[in-house]
Order: structure tokens, then C-alpha cells, then sequence
């Protein structure tokens, strides 16, 4: 379980360098891309939500358990992704918001897998749920990314390179 998250945060730190330098550009196609890969992101999640979560081998799908388990709140998690989806195709003026939900829903995720894992008496894990965790995190990156407005950000992460 813990190789998991390793890889998940070496993918973030992976990622996140070039999204950075996507988010430097403020060209509209620039924002229209990373705009289409937070849907993507969005959407993968909620698909994943059909998929085993309880387990490696065979098991409950996410939305099965979030259903049987309300306690969780891994439901709380599958309605924010969707308001998101919508949100981000509804208007710009949503943008903001879909942003501070990724965030939550990022604390929701691993609340929720805890919380199942608690009521099972089991750690509930399988590839479909640390996809969702994985995604969630990227989608953070991303959401960040598309709603910047700073030209010089790229500059302000020395670290990231020029």
C-alpha cells in the first residue's frame, strides 16, 4: 500500500513541473487544453468509480460501497466529481469553484478510504481506488494551472528550470 502512494506522489512531482510551464502561457488554447484535461480528469474519476475498490482480486465497485457505506463518504467524493463536470462545462464563471472542490474532494478521498477501511475492518485498496487518488491529485495541479493568471509564474519555481 505504501509503494502506492510513493508512486502517486513521484508522479505528482513528476507532472507538475510541466504543467507548470503549460500554466506560464495564457494563450486561450493554452487553458482550453488544460480545461479538457480536467474534464478528462473528472471524468476518469467517476469511471473508475464503477471498478473494484475494495480489493485486488474482486470486490465491490466504488459507487457499490459508497452506496452500502454512506458513512464513508466516499458518495460525498462521486457527487463533487460530477458538480465539477458540470460546473466546468456549464461557464467560466464557475471555474474558481471547481477548483476549491478538487481540493475538498482531494480530503475526501482519503477521509473516505480511511473511513471504509475502518467500517470493513480492512484495508479497502485496488488499482481503480489509487487511480482516483492518483487523478485527484493531478487534477489539483491542473485545476491550478488553468485558473492562473500570472504570465511570470514559470519564474517564480527557479527550481522547475527556465
Amino acid at each position: 500500500m505504501d509503494f502506492n502512494y510513493a508512486i502517486i506522489l513521484a508522479a505528482v512531482l513528476i507532472f507538475s513541473p510541466l504543467v507548470l510551464r503549460m500554466a506560464s502561457g495564457q494563450k486561450k488554447e493554452t487553458k482550453q487544453q488544460l480545461k479538457f484535461i480536467l474534464l478528462f480528469i473528472l471524468a476518469a474519476q467517476i469511471l473508475l468509480g464503477f471498478l473494484n475498490w475494495e480489493n485486488f482480486k474482486t470486490g465491490r465497485s466504488g459507487f457499490e460501497l459508497a452506496l452500502i457505506y454512506p458513512n464513508s463518504l466516499l458518495g460525498l467524493f462521486f457527487i463533487i466529481a460530477l458538480l465539477q463536470v458540470i460546473f466546468l462545462t456549464v461557464g467560466k464563471s464557475f471555474n474558481t469553484i471547481v477548483v476549491v472542490l478538487n481540493f475538498i474532494n482531494s480530503v475526501l478521498i482519503f477521509m473516505g478510504m480511511i473511513r471504509l477501511s475502518n467500517i470493513l475492518g480492512f484495508q479497502a485498496v485496488s488499482l481503480a481506488s489509487v487511480g482516483a487518488v492518483f487523478l485527484v491529485l493531478i487534477g489539483n495541479v491542473i485545476a491550478l494551472a488553468f485558473i492562473n493568471k500570472d504570465r511570470q509564474l514559470f519564474k517564480k519555481y527557479p527550481y522547475f528550470g527556465s
